[in-house]
């Protein structure tokens, strides 16, 4: 199979909606769609779960491709094109119905057809989350289905670990922590791989955790780097603030601070100096701790 195409009946069946309100959607410019020589209309999988995500679909109406997680073809097309939108969205289907083996198939899968653990992180992971986050503040996803999803989306980030070699080890201890809630379990996961993969021994604190304990944590065991991780602030001056804590805390005690995630930090104060930021999973595996002298 070269792509993923959808008939008629089967965005129907996705959308759950009558075949003539697909076809009116499709005459109304709405939906894309092309025809076959023969006129019938045909819909990439992407142009399909892009109608979906624009239209904020509800998570519920959200069906699984047909044996996408086993179809490796269909993988291996998608990462070819970097069509990473369709796999988030699947990702997204799996995960919120609690279909552990699905998405760590899917993850798998993935990495096999060729893309990166970045670009599973970055692409795949963390469009999800977002989601997730975006779905249960509308109240459109219940709690339940939104913890579910981030267990499952933690387990399979998890299953993804790898010991480093021998001569990647570095020696050095990295002490992670998240400023938000759930949603950022699974990402913190992601980075915690990331940095195992590159040689670091990981100590990751997890979300939840008060600034006090945190200081106290780095005064105690002197790391040699913290990272301060945070995408989905409830307040920027406040987490700012927290940061900014963090860092004096890290700066007197000889270890080196940076800070990972979509939330802005250009906030912080005057009274530490700028900080590395990785924005990106990308960014993230790519950051050399020994050039950050702070």
């Amino acid at each position: 199979m070269g792509e993923v195409l959808f008939t008629t009946n089967d965005v129907a069946g996705i959308l759950r909606v009558d075949k003539s309100t697909v076809k009116r959607w499709t005459d109304e410019g709405k939906l894309k769609c092309f025809r076959t020589p023969g006129g019938h209309r045909k819909f990439h999988a992407d142009d399909v779960y892009a109608f979906m995500n624009e239209h904020e679909y509800d998570a519920h109406s959200i069906q699984t491709l047909p044996k996408m997680m086993s179809d490796e073809m269909i993988i291996h097309s998608i990462v070819h094109r970097r069509e990473f939108n369709v796999l988030h969205s699947v990702c997204f289907s799996a995960a919120i119905k609690g279909r552990k083996d699905e998405v760590n198939a899917l993850f798998r899968e993935t990495l096999s057809a060729g893309a990166s653990l970045t670009e599973l992180f970055d692409h795949v992971l963390r469009p999800t989350t977002r989601k997730l986050e975006h779905l249960v503040t509308l109240e459109k996803l219940t709690v339940s289905e939104f913890h579910l999803a981030v267990n499952v989306l933690t387990s399979a980030v998890i299953l993804l670990q790898q010991p480093p070699k021998q001569e990647q080890r570095n020696k050095r201890t990295v002490v992670c922590v998240s400023l938000g809630d759930k949603a950022e379990e699974a990402e913190l996961a992601a980075l915690n791989v990331l940095l195992e993969q590159n040689g670091y021994t990981v100590m990751n604190l997890g979300s939840g955790v008060t600034t006090p304990a945190v200081t106290q944590f780095l005064t105690r065991t002197k790391p040699y780097a913290v990272i301060v991780y945070s995408s989905f602030p409830s307040s920027a001056n406040e987490t700012a603030q927290v940061i900014d804590y963090i860092a004096e805390s890290a700066r007197a005690n000889g270890t080196r601070c940076m800070t990972a995630g979509c939330a802005p930090t250009h906030h912080l104060s005057s009274t530490v100096e700028p900080l590395a930021h990785c924005s990106t999973f990308a960014e993230a595996a790519s950051m050399h701790f020994e050039l950050i002298a702070r």
